[in-house]
């Protein structure tokens, strides 16, 4: 138990040393709830929906009609579209129809399992900061090739009151960046990128943002751009050789002249 307290305290006061030198503030106060560590409710003010977003009256409509996160049906019979389950972090990813052009990752109450001891809740709070110091990147050196999803936290309502065993207190929100199957994604890195477009990465990659797994983490969008959908760890230290699978032979050797 007071590992984990350890645990939850370190991260909670990283991600509130990035937060702090934001530009981001906690315009939106939350209402106290016994599912959140208190420490982290300063990390969640920045990044909850605006009340004044355009769908926001539609989740909380969604969302006090039922507990929808409650179980996996729960889930499906509020009208949402399962898209993935994903087994490395737990996390469901899916749409609605009433919210067009939003992707959502959440966590069902009914989910016992934790990745390194840290809750559930924190790694979408994580998936906010890292998409905030992305897209700052992109602005600050004026990327052209690349993207980042605006991601916001919901924080589910109290009632219906949560009955499982794991009530989690909110969810993720993110923009659909209209991505190209997995397949187009492999042909566009080898097939379609120029030495601009590698500069451009290694930029946003030697600060440790993004992922080297380009064909699932950096997808090739409909509108021609690459995007950092993989942004759960804000900042970790890179393999920079691991994107040789993906690149052509002259890429390639244009990526090992960059990184040297």
């Amino acid at each position: 138990m007071a590992k984990r307290f350890c645990i939850h305290f370190m991260l909670a006061v990283q991600i509130f040393c990035f937060l702090k030198g934001s530009d981001a503030s906690a315009e939106f106060s939350v209402q106290e709830n016994s599912y959140v560590y208190e420490g982290y409710w300063s990390s969640i003010n920045p990044y909850l929906l605006p009340q004044d977003h355009p769908i926001k009256p539609v989740l909380d409509a969604i969302f006090s009609a039922s507990r929808a996160t409650a179980t996996e049906s729960a889930l499906l019979e509020a009208g949402f579209e399962i898209i993935a389950h994903m087994p490395g972090s737990f996390v469901i990813v899916a749409r609605h129809p009433n919210v067009p052009g939003y992707v959502f990752k959440l966590y069902l109450d009914t989910e016992l399992r934790c990745k390194d001891e840290i809750p559930n809740y924190v790694w979408l709070i994580r998936r906010c900061v890292g998409a905030e110091m992305i897209r700052k990147l992109i602005l600050d050196k004026k990327l052209r090739y690349f993207e980042v999803p605006d991601k916001w936290l919901y924080l589910l309502p109290l009632e219906p009151e949560p009955y499982g065993p794991n009530p989690q207190p909110l969810l993720l929100i993110e923009t659909d960046m209209d991505l190209q199957p997995e397949a187009v994604t492999q042909h566009a890195w080898r097939t379609m990128i120029t030495k601009q477009h590698l500069r451009e990465l290694y930029k946003v990659l030697k600060r440790g943002y993004g992922s080297t797994g380009l064909d699932r983490n950096i997808p090739f969008t409909k509108h021609q751009k690459f995007a950092f959908t993989d942004t759960e760890y804000p900042v970790r230290d890179h393999n920079l050789r691991q994107l040789k699978p993906y690149l052509s032979k002259r890429m390639w050797q244009y990526w090992e002249e960059l990184i040297d």
